[in-house]
This record gives C-alpha cells, structure tokens and sequence, in this order.
C-alpha cells in the first residue's frame, strides 16, 4: 500500500549514481546511505544493480586503485592526478581529495 501522505519523487540517473556510488566509502552501509538519502534499502539495491550492469561490459572493469611512488616530494606546480576510465574517458583531480571524492567523481563520470 502506498502513502499518500508522503509526495512522490524523481531522481534523475546522475543523482542515481552519485548516491549508490557512497555505499561503502568511509564505512557506509547500503542501510545508511537509504536512510540518508529516504529512500527504501530495496529501491537503492535496485539502482546499484541497475547502474553496476550498465557501466559494465566484457571490455571494462571496475576500476582498481593502484599503489604510487612519489619520486619528487615536493612538485613545483599544482599536483594533478589523471585517472584512466574503461570507457575511454580520463578524469583529472587535484591530489588533496579523498579517496572517497575521487570514487564519487568517477561513479558520476561513468554514469553519465
């Protein structure tokens, strides 16, 4: 049965991928991103089932984090870190953001 009581909303597939992409960064549970988001621990399964089929295909894999060597321990610039992406694309962030800002940002790239 639903409740009428609440209004139905929409979320569009950008903001879809944004949010399932924050299950398990720093700790969080599938249970805990519903709950802040208000959406139900089924419906989240479902866009992350969802999202996960269509960002994967034979030629690409999730993306894996390798361990880096700094050989120069302080640049003369900005520091910018590229990423490759399965897909072709490449992401390029500063190297001051999280780990877990820099998963987001890849889940909104591939999402979109």
């Amino acid at each position: 049965m639903l409740d009428e009581s609440r209004p139905r909303r929409s979320w569009t597939r950008v903001e879809k991928a944004a949010i399932t992409a924050q299950v398990g960064v720093d700790g969080a549970t599938l249970f805990d991103v519903a709950q802040s988001h208000g959406v139900g621990r089924y419906l989240l399964k479902r866009w992350m089932a969802q999202y996960c089929e269509s960002n994967t295909s034979e030629n690409t894999k999730a993306p894996i984090f390798v361990p880096v060597v700094v050989t120069d321990p302080e640049p003369s610039g900005p520091t910018v870190i590229e990423v490759g992406l399965g897909n072709g694309r490449s992401l390029r962030v500063s190297s001051d953001l999280s780990d877990a800002q820099v998963r987001r940002f890849i889940g909104l790239v591939e999402a979109t």
